[in-house]
């Protein structure tokens, strides 16, 4: 046999042990999921309305700076939209963050 022959046969034995331990262990992954309690749901389902009215709010600011920006000229203008653009970054980071810290207070 050549060696070519002998490297193929043991990556092509590797793949497949590989192919068998990931369907091995796929259905003990997915038995540990438990069903989630309705509070459960019902707490993350609020978290994300939350999050998405403040994202939303965050956009409407942010388009209503950038309107009365653009009204403006030369630095005042530059100024103007770069404070709505940075205002904007810092709602939605701080959204995303209520949401992360919602969400993991959320009963189980």
């Amino acid at each position: 046999m050549t060696r070519h022959a002998n490297i193929m046969r043991r990556t092509n034995s590797i793949a497949g042990s590989l192919i068998v331990l990931v369907l091995s262990a796929a259905p003990s992954i997915s038995a540990q999921r438990r069903k989630q309690t309705p509070e459960h749901i019902a707490a993350i389902k609020k978290c994300n309305t939350d999050y998405n009215q403040a994202a939303k709010r965050a956009n409407a600011d942010y388009k209503a700076a950038v309107k009365s920006g653009k009204k403006q000229t030369g630095m005042a203008r530059a100024e103007s939209l770069a404070h709505a653009r940075k205002a904007k970054s810092l709602a939605l980071a701080a959204a995303k963050l209520a949401q992360e810290q919602c969400v993991a207070n959320a009963p189980k």
